[in-house]
C-alpha cells in the first residue's frame, strides 16, 4: 500500500481529532492533555500520587522532514496521529519531538517553533505526553554550544511552561568530553548546571530529561552525584553495539535511585540504508532480552527510535507497512507498546512499590568451576526473597574490587585478570525489585599456577606468509611427527612454526618424506582465548584441514565457524608440501599482546584410496583433539 493511501487510512476518529488544530499557537493552549506529571524520588507520579511509566516513539524533526526530506506536511502529521491511534494498534503514551541544530539554522527559528505550537497542541488532542528534545550530537563545552542552547530554551522553555503534557529533553547527546567516569559527569554537571537553572526559571513546574557524556551513557553517575534542581528524569541511549552485559551496571543501577528515561533505543539491519554499525541487531538477541530487561524494571520509562521511514533504525518501510523477519524492529515495538497499554497509565490506581520490607535471601550453592591460571568461572542459584519480590541484579565482588553488576537472569559470570598461584574470595549478592541487597555469600578458591607453555611464538614485522627466505627463516621448527595410530609402517616428517602480529597468526606446516600414493592433510587445532572447555565452543575453538594443493579452508564438524579473513595456502615443495595458515585475531574476539596464552594442536592425517590409514600429532597422545579443546597444549606469544 501506498504511504499517503495508508496514512490516509487512520480511524476516522483519528482524523476529526485534529479537526481545527492551528499551526499557529493562541495565548494558552487550547485543548487540556494529559495531567502534569512530577517526580517523587525514583518515581514519575500524576497528581494523585500514582506512578506512570511513559512507553512511546521518538518521531523525525518536523522541521527537517518538511525541508529536507521532500515529506508533505500534512503525511508528517498523518504519522504524528498514527503513532497514537489505538484503532490502528498503535498505543504510545509519549511522543519524542526532536529538534535539530540544523532545522533551527537553515528554517529559523519561527518556523521550528510553528512545527512545536502544531505537535504540542495535537499531542494535547491525542491524550499524550509530548518530549521536546534539543536534539544536538556534539562537545558540550563549547561556547557554541552554550549559545545555542541557551537560545533555543529561552523562547521554547516559557512557551509550553503551562502546557501540563509537555516535557523538555535539555540536550539530546552530549559527546565530549568523556574521559574519567565521574570526573567527566562532574565536568558535564558543572556545563548542564546553569542550562538547566534557566530552563527551570522558565518552566518550573515542567520535567526535565538531563543527558550525559558519550551520547547519554553515563546514567550510572546520576545517582552517585545527581543534579541539585527538581523534577529530573535522567536519560539513556541504548543500542546494539551496547553488551547486553553492561546493562544493568550502566542503566539498571541508576533506576533504583532516579527516574531512568530511554530516550533513544532501536536497531535494524546491516543492509539498511544509511545504517551505522552499531545500529545492526535482532529481535530474537537484541531486542526481546532489551524488552525483558526494561520490563524488570518498573520506573524505566522508553521511546523507541524512531517512528518513520528514513532516520535509520526506521521501523517502516517506505510505504509505511512493517517489515517482517527477525531483522525488523517495528513489530516489536507495537506490541511490546499494546502489551503495557494500560499499565501505569495516569489516572490508574497503582502503588508506589515501598522500599522497605526484606532483602532476598543470600545466593545458594555458589561455587567456582573451570579454574584457569589467570581466570576462573563461578556459578549460583537464584534464592528466595521473602516479599516474593524478583531478583534484579546480582552483584559479584572478588576481593576487594569493583564489583561486577549482571542481571537477573543470569546465574553466573568469569573472572578474569586474576593472578596465577594466588587464593581469592568471590562474593557474590542479590538485589531485588526494591532495590534492597542480600547478604553475601562467598566461597574461595586458587588459580593454577603458571605452567611453562608448551611452545613460545615470536612476533613477526611483516607477514610471512609466502616467504620462505624470511621471517620463517629464522624461527626454530617442531616436530609434529609422533605417530598417533597407523596399521602400517611411515617415516614422514611434519614439522611446524608459528608467527604473530597485530592482526593475525600465522601456522606453517611443512610434510617431507611423502609417498606417491599419501593423500596428505595437514590440521591445526586452535583455542584462541585459552578457554580450555570441555567442548568446542562456537566462537574461537576451531578445527582447520586443507588437503594437500588445497587453496580454502575445510571446517571439521566441531569447530567455530572460519572467518571470512582466514586463509590457507599449499605450496609443493621437494618431497612434500606446505601449508601456510592466517587466522586473524580480531574476527575471534581476541586482543594479541605478548604473554597472550591460547591452546594449539598440529595434527597431520594420511590416506590412500580414500581410507585414512594413519595420523601424526605434535602434543595430544590421545587423538581426542577434535572433540576436546582441553587436549591442546598451551602455547604463548613471545616477542
Amino acid at each position: 500500500m501506498h504511504r499517503r493511501r495508508y496514512l490516509a487510512s487512520l480511524s476516522a476518529s483519528s482524523v476529526a481529532a485534529f479537526a481545527g488544530c492551528s499551526s499557529q499557537r493562541t495565548d494558552g493552549p487550547v485543548t487540556a492533555g494529559p495531567p502534569r506529571l512530577t517526580v517523587e524520588g525514583r518515581w514519575v507520579t500524576d497528581p494523585d500520587g500514582n506512578p506512570v511509566v511513559l512507553r512511546g516513539v521518538s518521531l523525525d524533526d518536523p522541521v527537517w522532514s518538511l525541508e529536507h526530506a521532500e515529506v508533505r506536511e500534512e503525511e508528517y502529521w498523518d504519522a504524528f496521529r498514527l503513532a497514537t491511534d489505538d484503532d490502528a494498534g498503535w498505543h504510545a503514551r509519549v511522543l519524542r519531538l526532536p529538534i535539530t541544530p540544523r532545522s533551527i539554522s537553515d528554517a529559523g527559528m519561527d518556523a521550528v517553533v510553528d512545527a512545536l505550537d502544531r505537535a504540542v497542541e495535537l499531542a494535547a488532542e491525542r491524550g499524550v505526553y509530548l518530549l521536546i528534545d534539543y536534539h544536538a550530537s556534539e562537545r558540550y563545552d563549547t561556547s557554541s554550544i552554550d549559545r545555542r542552547l541557551r537560545s533555543f530554551w529561552d523562547r521554547v522553555a516559557p512557551r509550553y511552561a503551562d502546557d501540563a503534557h509537555v516535557l523538555y529533553e535539555l540536550f539530546g547527546a552530549p559527546t565530549e568530553p568523556a574521559a574519567g567516569g565521574l570526573e567527566a559527569w562532574r565536568t558535564w554537571r558543572d556545563c548542564a548546571t546553569p542550562w538547566l537553572s534557566r530552563v527551570r526559571d522558565r518552566a518550573p513546574e515542567t520535567p526535565i530529561v538531563v543527558g550525559s557524556p558519550a551520547w547519554s551513557s553515563m546514567t550510572a553517575h546520576a545517582a552517585e552525584e545527581p543534579f541539585d534542581h527538581d523534577g529530573l528524569l535522567y536519560s539513556a541511549h541504548v543500542y546494539p553495539s551496547w553488551d547486553p552485559r553492561s546493562w544493568e551496571a550502566a542503566f539498571g543501577t541508576p533506576a533504583f535511585d532516579v527516574p531512568v528515561f530511554v530516550t533513544e533505543w532501536g536497531y535494524t539491519t546491516a543492509e539498511a540504508a544509511e545504517a551505522d554499525a552499531h545500529l545492526i541487531g535482532s529481535t530474537a538477541e537484541w531486542g526481546e532480552p532489551f524488552r525483558e530487561w526494561v520490563d524488570a524494571h518498573e520506573n524505566v520509562h522508553w521511546c523507541a527510535a524512531t517512528f518513520g521511514t528514513r532516520r535509520q533504525p526506521a521501523m517502516f518501510d517506505a510505504d509505511w507497512t512493517l517489515p517482517d523477519g527477525d531483522d525488523h524492529m517495528g513489530a516489536l515495538v507495537k506490541n511490546w507498546l499494546a502489551d503495557r497499554r494500560d499499565d501505569h497509565r495516569p489516572g490508574r490506581a497503582t502503588p508506589i512499590p515501598s522500599g522497605e520490607g526484606s532483602p532476598p535471601a543470600s545466593p545458594e550453592s555458589v561455587r567456582i568451576e573451570e579454574v584457569h591460571e589467570t581466570r576462573a568461572t563461578v556459578r549460583w542459584e537464584q534464592p528466595l526473597d521473602p516479599d516474593g519480590d524478583d531478583v534484579l541484579q546480582y552483584r559479584v565482588i572478588v576481593d576487594d574490587r569493583e564489583p561486577s553488576t549482571l542481571r537477573g537472569v543470569e546465574r553466573a559470570t568469569e573472572l578474569s585478570s586474576l593472578d596465577p598461584d594466588r587464593e581469592y574470595e568471590v562474593r557474590v549478592t542479590a538485589v531485588d525489585e526494591r532495590g534492597l541487597e542480600s547478604d553475601p555469600a562467598s566461597a574461595r578458591f586458587s588459580t593454577l599456577d603458571r605452567t611453562r607453555p608448551a611452545a613460545t611464538i615470536p612476533r613477526t614485522s611483516s607477514n610471512p606468509v609466502g616467504d620462505e627466505d624470511g621471517a620463517w627463516s629464522a624461527v626454530e621448527p617442531h616436530a609434529a611427527d609422533m605417530l598417533l595410530w597407523t596399521d602400517r609402517p611411515l617415516e614422514n616428517t611434519i614439522t611446524w612454526r608459528a608467527l604473530w602480529d597485530e592482526t593475525a597468526l600465522y601456522v606453517r606446516i611443512d610434510l617431507t618424506d611423502i609417498e606417491d600414493w599419501q593423500d596428505t592433510f595437514a590440521e591445526v587445532y586452535l583455542d584462541l582465548d585459552n578457554s580450555r572447555e570441555e567442548t568446542y565452543d562456537g566462537e574461537n575453538d576451531l578445527d582447520m584441514i586443507v588437503p594437500r594443493g588445497g587453496r580454502s579452508i575445510w571446517q571439521s564438524a566441531n569447530t567455530a565457524p572460519i572467518s571470512d579473513g582466514s586463509s590457507v595456502t599449499t605450496t609443493e615443495t621437494d618431497g612434500g608440501w606446505r601449508a601456510e595458515f592466517t587466522i586473524p585475531w580480531r574476527e575471534y574476539g581476541v586482543r594479541p599482546i605478548v604473554g597472550h596464552r591460547f591452546g594449539m594442536d598440529v595434527h597431520t592425517v594420511v590416506e590412500e584410496d580414500g581410507e585414512r590409514i594413519a595420523k601424526f600429532g605434535w602434543f595430544d597422545e590421545t587423538d581426542d583433539a577434535w572433540v576436546d579443546p582441553r587436549k591442546f597444549a598451551t602455547v604463548e606469544l613471545d616477542e
